[in-house]
This record gives structure tokens, C-alpha cells and sequence, in this order.
């Protein structure tokens, strides 16, 4: 598997839980996806910045490929996000700015489909940064939210951790970029499987 590593320190809809709707999902399954997931300085792409990106290339349900890398926001870390993430100012100050990483992690993109938990939240961090950069985001968007929603009605809750539990699926360190950008992997691709 290839990893790119930076050392410079299809929206699925809500819907009622109908054999139709769950028939959609499979329907819309890809050979290759990326599942990806960010970290940030906090909720609104307006104002607070990326500070990890964590991201897998998956081939017929296989991971080949990886981007990782932190990323130096140029400004504080607030300590409810260091408690959260455990991402801390020392840990991203010589790691590389946005404007290095970003050219790079849409080249890794390509035009894959994209699978993530609550996609809207990571998807509003990267198109407000692609705005920036003159780049236009095209790619499907596969939301593992909005699956666990259709598929798991009566859970407590859809958070990721919930439905990793859910589907005795690990997730070693909640609230990093690549632990939970595998977890939404392995949310999607066991989801496909029950329903095949």
C-alpha cells in the first residue's frame, strides 16, 4: 500500500427506512472510493482552519493508498480542541501550511467518490478552501451518517464512535483524522455487505 505522507513538519438523503431506500444504497456503491476526515480549530469553515487531514484510497473494499499529514493553521489551537483531539500547537508547528498541502490532497482526490461521517461538516472545510484556490469539488460524496440514519433507526445516536460500536468496528484514537477516516470505511463497505 502507498502512502503519501507530508513531512514538511453522492449525497445520500434522509429518508425512511424502506427496502427501496436501502436498495438505493447498494445501488450507488463504488469500486474505488477515498474516505476521508479532517480535524480543524473548531465548527465554521469561515473562521476556524484545518489542522489534520487524514484520507484512504480504498479499491474494491482493499486500502491502497494514504495521505496523511498535520497542518500548521497559523494561529492557536484552542484547548477545547487540543482536549478533543489531543492536537496540540508544538505538534503542528513546523508541519506545513494549507497552502502546501491542499494542491496535494485534491490530486490525491482525483474524481473518487468521497465517503465520510456527517460529509456535510468536512465537505464545507474543503470547498471553503477550494474556493482559494480556484478549484471546483465534483466528486460523489457518500455520507455514512445519513446511511447509519436509513439503515440503524433505532440507534441512540449516529455519531461515528456510536456506530463503530454499533458494527464491532475499532476505532483506536476517536477524533484523529485516519482512525476515523477507517472507521467510515468500514462503516460504508460492512453497510454494502448487508444489504447484498
Amino acid at each position: 500500500m502507498s502512502s503519501h505522507v507530508l513531512k514538511n513538519p453522492v449525497n445520500i438523503h434522509k429518508a425512511d427506512v424502506k427496502h427501496s431506500h436501502k436498495r438505493k444504497i447498494a445501488e450507488k456503491h463504488h469500486g474505488e472510493f477515498v474516505s476521508l476526515d479532517l480535524e480543524t480549530t473548531g465548527f465554521n469553515p469561515k473562521y476556524a482552519k484545518i489542522i489534520e487531514i487524514g484520507a484512504i484510497r480504498f479499491v474494491d473494499e482493499t486500502a491502497v493508498e494514504t495521505f496523511h499529514t498535520l497542518i500548521n493553521p497559523g494561529m492557536p489551537i484552542p484547548r477545547k480542541i487540543t482536549d478533543i483531539t489531543g492536537i496540540t500547537d508544538d505538534m503542528v508547528i513546523n508541519a506545513p501550511k494549507i497552502e502546501i498541502v491542499f494542491p496535494q490532497f485534491i490530486a490525491f482526490l482525483k474524481d473518487s467518490p468521497i465517503v465520510a461521517h456527517n460529509s456535510s461538516f468536512d465537505m464545507g472545510f474543503i470547498r471553503h478552501t477550494a474556493q482559494r484556490f480556484a478549484v471546483k469539488i465534483c466528486n460523489p460524496i457518500i455520507d455514512t451518517l445519513q446511511i447509519s440514519r436509513i439503515m440503524f433507526p433505532n440507534l441512540d445516536n449516529h455519531k461515528l464512535n456510536t456506530v463503530s460500536d454499533y458494527l464491532q468496528i475499532k476505532l483506536e484514537n476517536h477524533h484523529r483524522s485516519m482512525s476515523d477516516s477507517a472507521a467510515a470505511a468500514e462503516i460504508y463497505i460492512k453497510c454494502l455487505k448487508m444489504l447484498s
